[in-house]
């Protein structure tokens, strides 16, 4: 019963998204890593629609850092969770590296190695040391979303959003100089920012009135304005005989206005998002493998060696087989890396993990408030 009670509280729209970013970071690692865009001649209807694809999936991980403050700020902080993250990390940091030092001789150095089993501290997966900081200081950013009045919150997050979303972004764009120390949104600073906007949108239920299909709307019609300007910059670059590479981070820092549009309209979208019984149990059951998708697939090794070199052959198909392989490709390797994961989820589950970290947690929690009284 308790469980029936808890399935009735979950967010599948929120989960389905967390899945569907998931599957939009592939798709675009997929697209970006084998460098396919080139392969388009520029400003030929297929090189229009790749650059597009491109723009609307890179939001997919602004998308994931508005999830963590959208459910994190009505849920229990435990840090018994990010440890358990970690250990999942380390798994795959070190475990796809030994394999390769094991079975492949020569392939990987030594340096490479050990730094695998420092994922935290050699950024060997940024968005997770990144994340680690955001971690820590999510009871600070929740404890000041939840005591501050409602206006004093629009102002600062509008504040941070405008120099720090689209001021800091334009001018790196045109100076190559990070003003705000965000490092184009790969950063922990820049994740405070979404999870504190995810967090208001929780807290507030902004929109919640306004028809679902008009935030997918707001979406497509960002991406195709962002993709229209980029063009026409590229096309007077070209013109004037500039450094094309003058123009080439706008529009594509995380911290860039379109992305974050993006990503704040498909959060509205899918909040609340409801959908058949055998759907939710598919969404619960692909949810928890849904980071591990990304640790797998995109680990340095795998990304050097595989993804940047076996997915070639896509830039010499026409534009739409291209991208409908590409697609394909992209369900295919989340699905693959699922079933991998699996094996880790049981065996964390055997050891009973989650429940010792807990308990680990309870116990420190009681030590250090006996210390204090």
């Amino acid at each position: 019963m308790a469980r029936r009670m808890l399935d009735q509280k979950r967010n599948y729209g929120i989960d389905a998204l967390r899945i569907l970013s998931m599957l939009m970071i592939i798709f675009y690692h997929i697209l970006h890593h084998p460098n396919l865009l080139p392969t388009r001649v520029r400003f030929t209807p297929g090189y229009d629609v790749v650059l597009f694809t491109q723009l609307a999936l890179m939001c997919a991980v602004n998308c994931y850092v508005l999830i963590s403050g959208y459910v994190g700020v009505a849920s229990p902080h435990k840090y018994s969770r990010v440890v358990e993250l970690w250990l999942t990390v380390l798994c795959y940091s070190a475990g796809i590296t030994l394999m390769y030092y094991l079975f492949r001789p020569g392939s990987v150095t030594f340096t490479v190695l050990w730094r695998s089993f420092l994922p935290l501290l050699s950024r060997e997966y940024w968005f997770f040391s990144s994340y680690f900081v955001l971690f820590l200081v999510m009871p600070l950013l929740n404890n000041a979303v939840n005591t501050l009045s409602r206006r004093r919150l629009e102002v600062i997050l509008v504040s941070l959003m405008l120099f720090i979303g689209v001021f800091g972004s334009i001018y790196n764009s045109f100076t190559n100089t990070d003003s705000f120390g965000v490092n184009r949104g790969f950063s922990a600073w820049w994740m405070m920012v979404l999870y504190l906007v995810g967090a208001y949108i929780r807290k507030y239920d902004i929109f919640a009135h306004t028809k679902r299909y008009r935030f997918l709307l707001v979406f497509f019609i960002t991406a195709a304005f962002s993709t229209a300007l980029k063009l026409l910059m590229q096309y007077h670059v070209i013109q004037t005989r500039h450094n094309v590479n003058y123009f080439n981070a706008l529009f594509i820092n995380y911290t860039s206005l379109n992305l974050w549009i993006c990503a704040i309209s498909l959060l509205l979208f899918f909040r609340g998002l409801h959908f058949k019984p055998i759907v939710n149990r598919i969404i619960a059951f692909l949810t928890p493998m849904t980071f591990s998708v990304y640790l797998i697939h995109d680990h340095p090794i795998i990304r050097a060696r595989i993804t940047k070199s076996s997915l070639l052959f896509l830039g010499k198909m026409p534009t739409p087989t291209m991208l409908l392989c590409a697609a394909g490709i992209a369900v295919g390797v989340y699905l693959v890396c699922s079933a991998v994961d699996l094996i880790r989820w049981y065996l964390f589950r055997l050891l009973k993990l989650r429940q010792r970290l807990d308990t680990l947690e309870t116990r420190v929690k009681k030590r250090l408030t006996k210390e204090k009284t």
